[in-house]
């Protein structure tokens, strides 16, 4: 049988063990986090990489505006004053009120 002060002495030296091997442990898993996390990372970057080639192939259906109201108001399609008579409009002048 062995002695109280031997058996106290190799349960403080086995928690001591245990204690390494939870802190060995726990960087192993943090290492572990990270790759995992190195790994998640980069196959993410991947499909995004996928996804931003998919809508440059696809942005010329969308190169145009939708909207044509800016050709309507541009400086290009404005007549000079004089030109409307010559459209067939009746002036100002020849009304009879």
């Amino acid at each position: 049988m062995s002695s109280p002060t031997r058996s106290t002495v190799s349960a403080a030296s086995g928690g001591a063990v245990s204690a390494t091997e939870d802190i060995a442990d726990s960087i192993d898993a943090l290492y572990r986090k990270d790759e995992v996390m190195a790994e998640l990372k980069s196959e993410v970057m991947e499909v995004l990489l996928r996804e931003v080639r998919s809508l440059d192939d696809d942005s010329w259906m969308f190169a145009t505006p939708r909207s044509r109201i800016n050709l309507v108001s541009s400086p290009v399609l404005t007549y000079p004053s004089n030109t409307y008579g010559k459209l067939g409009q009746a002036s100002k002048k020849t009304r009879n009120f």
